[in-house]
């Protein structure tokens, strides 16, 4: 065989393919064991950077000269070079990147030439050995910098560090580098960590690929940091830089300029603050770099290795400097955290996340990379060891898993002293989130979380701004304040359904109703927070289809808030505008006499919400309006619209709204053009996430139709019609999005979106309307319905008749007897309020049935109301514990009748012990006798009882409460006979 058949075998066998995603390598190898002296080598650059080498000249050095080897010798260095040759990545990296998947990773971070990018992508073709790269084209003005960033987690700046990045531009002049950060130096202004830049080689070669080299740093970090203490002062503490991002320099003079980039490759990775890896530090130091203020230590690589220690805080001094809890510029949004990946969370577009424990080292490594903000419970104690890691964490948090209500005022107070005497470093602003008491934690805390209701209680839009306004002025203009909305169903919820599921053998399906938690988040923008926090009780990487479409659905609705955040958060309240028309609400935000009209629908059952779908909106603005010029946003573009005039004002006139929708109103005709600007940078991704909801929600629809049709679970007629024209608009909406129209896709998702929302209302009022037709949709809880998922109610339907259930088994249901309260198993519990009082007591007339029944009561007695949710909660009645079996379906009935509550949210609360408050269902002005019914299912639980709650001031008469074990009779056997004698 000769040698030209023997290489071509080994390269078919042993090639080994570029890596198409991003590749980690965790392990970390032994440092070089050669020469470390700190001195740049021959061939170098002063700075320290790597020569830089043309991809296409690369060569393979030559060999020295060797005794003669032997034939096995031979075949092992052709081997070792065939490897060498074919293997296109980087030997000993720590981290390698051929940038050919989707999203791209580098961003434009920091300019002195007001550099905009107007394209970045991925392309599939067009990298060094012909793969893919990134593609990345940015206009520039007069100036010197555009930095580009690639965050990787932070490391320590040491010789050994080196990365390579392979660049193309038809321009020579780039500059690639590192960027260092001193953790304990703050920008007095932004209070982040100071950051430098330290470069390496520089591109020379326009029209092809370049690898530009960066390494042997500690030189130039010591000029940075002799340059930082002439800015911040001899005594700045500089101790413990790190190095968190690759940076290019891409300026090349004004214009437009283009630039290809491929694999990243870093090597020499040592982790900050990491406990558990084994170190290069010196015999005499531990890991600082400064020994003193005005004293530089070293920084160079040492010979020994030992396990690295904690490392003692230095003394500080100076005046504790609390900063804004959220940044000033943009509205952000936070996710609650439940150990998603970081970068998946920022790529949804959330700016934070809220972690549930105290932050380690891992994450804030993770979240320095990803580039995302962390709110986090305080730890008991600071740890030395993270200090130079703290710079993501925005904040502490208080309010996880207790209720900060009247009784923690106190205690929460001391908490917060105890977190002011925190060394510096560790200095936070505080974020509190109580459900009571606004003005008590106001006057500890740097900010509030505001949680809004919960949308199962079928709160109007005006009533939901009537409770963030009347929060807000309890805390006081002072305080900053966020609003949590639910990003998911409740945990319980989920889990009930899950094991309904499991019982009976159903398809999981479904589909989550995100339109009302787009509405809300929309009506929640009327009061200008500083945040947006989305709770979240399960992960969004779980695997299930729910999440998935969780994730498409808090990615639009981020997108939408980020087109319009910068304007937000600088503007104010304002009085809302009247509609005409169909059933929305028009707040108003005033931005520096700029109007922003949020549009939102009022047409929902519980949490389902409806579109116009044909219908006309008309806005009715005063007459001064008439001159000015008006943009529709919800396209995810600055559309003009007319401002008609009107013998009394002006109006503007809106056919089919969306859900939500947002208008803008200026004297300045040249806003338009910011607008646009500003809402096209995320069009793309919301036409693709609004677009992919949408075609999965009509399959979903079609399909749960289909069962309950054929499977004789309603007698409802299909509603063909809407189905076929939602799907051909879909069609329709495919080819303009592949076609890159992102504004055609997004106009024709919605109008698809609402006719497959009003199928999906319908098909869920059919369910319930057929077997239960004295029964208001709004107060009936089945947890198939609750959280959207008709299939499985299907199967369920069986249970929605009288038959199969056993009797009722509260002996004392029908409440009949004078001394039910004492005796009978019932409980009234009250809270204990200078400003409330409560009662309940026994009535014998005005009951549904039987000879009685119990009214509740509520009043203030401090002369105003007493509020609605939590703060407005004054008094429980609990039914007699009943036994059950586990996985047990249950039925809980009442009849309830109410007066007053005319707050919003108020009146009396239904729930059960196994779905908890959050499946309970809000019973208010009924001053008829409303029936109540409430499905369940038992998971682990072996007892249940029922709780009526009466929140603000009102009164309630409770009757024929009763609960109901599913125990159908046993089929008849069939009248078979053996054919054999």
């Amino acid at each position: 065989m000769g040698n030209a058949d023997l290489g071509q075998q080994l390269k078919f066998k042993y090639r080994v393919p570029r890596p198409k995603v991003l590749s980690v390598v965790r392990a970390r190898q032994s440092l070089p064991s050669g020469e470390r002296s700190g001195i740049p080598p021959q061939g170098h650059r002063p700075g320290g950077a790597e020569r830089a080498k043309s991809e296409k000249d690369a060569s393979v050095p030559p060999v020295g000269s060797a005794p003669q080897p032997s034939p096995a010798a031979i075949l092992l260095a052709v081997l070792v070079t065939v490897f060498a040759l074919l293997d296109g990545s980087p030997a000993r990296a720590d981290l390698f990147d051929s940038l050919d998947a989707y999203p791209p990773r580098w961003h434009l971070d920091t300019s002195d030439c007001d550099a905009r990018v107007i394209d970045h992508k991925n392309l599939a073709g067009g990298g060094v050995d012909g793969g893919g790269c990134e593609s990345l084209t940015f206009q520039a003005g007069v100036g010197s910098e555009s930095i580009l960033i690639y965050p990787i987690e932070p490391v320590r700046a040491f010789n050994d560090l080196v990365a390579n990045v392979s660049i193309m531009s038809a321009r020579k002049g780039a500059r690639v580098g590192f960027r260092v950060r001193f953790p304990f130096v703050r920008d007095p202004q932004t209070r982040r960590p100071v950051a430098a830049i330290i470069y390496g080689a520089t591109y020379e070669h326009p029209g092809k690929f370049q690898s530009l080299g960066i390494g042997n740093v500690e030189r130039e970090l010591r000029i940075k940091i002799a340059k930082l203490r002439s800015v911040h002062g001899s005594d700045a503490n500089v101790k413990n830089p790190y190095i968190d991002a690759i940076a290019i320099n891409a300026y090349s003079g004004p214009g437009t300029t283009t630039l290809r980039i491929d694999q990243v490759s870093v090597r020499g990775m040592i982790p900050v603050g990491d406990h558990g890896r084994v170190e290069m530090v010196p015999p005499s130091r531990e890991t600082e770099t400064v020994d003193a203020p005005g004293e530089i230590g070293s920084l160079q690589a040492p010979r020994l290795l030992q396990m690295r220690r904690p490392a003692a805080q230095p003394e500080r001094s100076g005046k504790n400097v609390v900063a804004s809890a959220f940044p000033q510029d943009n509205v952000i949004r936070i996710l609650e955290h439940r150990g998603e990946p970081l970068d998946w969370v920022r790529s949804l577009g959330f700016d934070a996340v809220l972690l549930s424990r105290p932050p380690t080292a891992d994450l804030l490594r993770d979240a320095i990379q990803s580039q995302l903000l962390v709110y986090a419970p305080p730890p008991v104690a600071p740890d030395p060891t993270i200090s130079a890691l703290l710079d993501p964490v925005m904040a502490w948090y208080l309010g996880g898993g207790v209720a900060l209500d009247n009784s923690r005022v106190s205690q929460t107070d001391q908490t917060v002293r105890r977190l002011r005497l925190f060394p510096e470093t560790w200095q936070r602003p505080i974020v509190i989130a109580p459900v009571e008491r606004w003005a008590g934690y106001a006057s500890v805390a740097d900010a509030i979380v505001s949680d809004a209701a919960l949308r199962s209680r079928g709160l109007l839009a005006a009533e939901q701004t009537l409770l963030y306004q009347d929060r807000r002025a309890r805390i006081g203009s002072g305080t900053e304040v966020a609003v949590a909305i639910e990003s998911s169903p409740p945990k319980k919820l989920a889990e009930m359904n899950r094991s309904i599921s499991a019982a009976i053998g159903a398809p999981p399906g479904g589909n989550f109703r995100w339109h009302s938690m787009f509405t809300q988040v929309v009506q929640s923008l009327e009061q200008s927070p500083r945040a947006i926090v989305f709770r979240s009780h399960e992960s969004l990487v779980s695997g299930s289809v729910f999440a998935h479409q969780r994730s498409m659905a808090l990615s639009y609705v981020n997108r939408f808030v980020a087109m319009m955040g910068p304007w937000i958060a600088s503007s104010r309240p304002a009085a809302p505008y009247r509609i005409r028309g169909a059933a929305y609400r028009c707040g108003r935000l005033d931005a520096d006499g700029d109007q922003f009209l949020l549009v939102t629908s009022d047409q929902s059952v519980r949490d389902q919400v409806l579109a116009g779908d044909g219908r006309a909106v008309e806005i009715l603005l005063p007459p001064e309006m008439v001159h000015r010029t008006a943009w529709r946003l919800t396209n995810f573009s600055a559309q003009r619209i007319d401002i008609a005039p009107t013998p009394t004002g002006a109006r503007i006139e809106i056919v089919s709204p969306d859900v939500a929708e947002v208008i803008v109103i200026s004297a300045d005709s040249s806003l338009g053009a910011r607008l646009d600007q500003s809402a096209r940078r995320f069009a793309a991704r919301a036409a693709s996430d609004r677009w992919q909801l949408c075609v999965d929600q009509v399959r979903q629809i079609r399909q749960d139709w289909d069962h309950a049709v054929s499977s004789g679970a309603t007698e409802a007629i299909m509603p063909v019609d809407l189905l076929t024209a939602a799907r051909r608009t879909l069609d329709d909406a495919e080819a303009v999005f592949r076609a890159g129209d992102a504004e055609a896709t997004l106009r024709l998702s919605r109008r698809a979106d609402a006719w497959s929302v009003r199928s999906s209302l319908q098909l869920s009022q059919a369910l319930l309307s057929g077997t239960l037709p004295s029964f208001s949709p709004r107060h009936v809880s089945s947890p198939p319905i609750d959280e959207g998922r008709p299939t499985l109610q299907t199967a369920w339907q069986p249970l929605m008749g009288d038959e199969g259930w056993s009797e009722n088994l509260i002996a004392t249901g029908g409440l009949d007897q004078p001394d039910v309260l004492s005796s009978g198993g019932w409980t009234f519990g009250q809270r204990k309020l200078v400003r409330a009082q409560s009662d309940a007591r026994w009535m014998s007339r005005g009951f549904f049935s039987g000879q009685g029944a119990i009214a509740l009561s509520a009043a203030a007695t401090a002369g105003e109301s007493l509020g609605g949710g939590y703060e407005g909660t004054i008094a429980i009645l609990s039914s007699p514990t009943v036994r059950i079996q586990p996985n047990q379906a249950v039925r809980v009935d009442a009849m309830i009748r109410t007066i007053g509550f005319g707050a919003p949210h108020q009146g009396i609360l239904v729930y059960d012990n196994l779905g908890g408050q959050e499946m309970g269902i809000l019973v208010r002005g009924a001053t008829d006798w409303t029936p109540i019914r409430l499905y369940r299912q038992s998971t682990g639980e072996t007892e249940v009882r029922v709780m009526f709650e009466v929140i603000g001031d009102g009164e309630a008469v409770v009757d024929e409460v009763g609960i109901r074990v599913w125990d159908p009779a046993p089929l008849p056997a069939l009248p078979l006979r053996s054919i054999t004698p």
